[in-house]
């Protein structure tokens, strides 16, 4: 049984091999790409004590918190820090940054995790510096970069009623950001 299978594989060598002969050329292939600069570190930051997160609670609200729609609680802060403007070779540049993720029904606020165990009725709320709505998929306005040292980029995540009745679970969402040098 061995050496049929090994006859075999050799015949289908053969057979490619001879056809390989008789192939098109003149075919051009062109490869594309960019080297670029390396990238700026930013970092998530928790100011109440300036250390590095990856995830911002939002803690727990009690579902009868929320009596009506369009309500706002926690309102927890976090900052996108850039450490070193100079090592990262900024100018007088100012930037904007883009939060995106699933957004709710209304397409102004993060949704929150569904399926059986998540909370209804509920949002995910980002404000920027001046307090405005951030909405999924838009960009803030220009935050300036400071371009000999360091530069936050203060937010605030809120929960937001977003129906007539909130009810319980859990209420995460996961949201990325892009930050754009203009």
């Amino acid at each position: 049984m061995k050496q049929s299978l090994v006859a075999l594989s050799l015949g289908l060598l053969t057979l490619t091999a001879g056809t390989s002969a008789f192939a098109s050329t003149g075919t051009n292939l062109k490869f594309e790409g960019r080297i670029t600069a390396d990238g700026c570190p930013i970092e998530i930051v928790n100011p109440g004590d300036n250390s590095s997160v990856s995830v911002v609670s939002l803690g727990d609200v009690p579902a009868s918190k929320f009596e009506n729609v369009g309500e706002e609680y926690v309102g927890k802060r976090f900052d996108l820090v850039i450490r070193d403007g100079a090592k990262c070779g900024f100018a007088d540049n100012s930037a904007t940054v883009t939060f995106t993720g699933t957004a709710d029904p209304s397409g102004d606020y993060f949704a929150v995790t569904g399926g059986s165990d998540g909370a209804k009725g509920v949002a995910i709320s980002l404000r920027d510096k001046d307090s405005k709505v951030i909405k999924p998929g838009t960009a803030t306005d220009a935050y300036d970069l400071n371009n000999t040292g360091e530069t936050r980029l203060p937010f605030n995540a809120y929960y937001r009623s977003i129906a007539p009745t909130v009810t319980a679970g859990t209420a995460s969402a996961i949201v990325t950001f892009t930050v754009d040098i203009i």
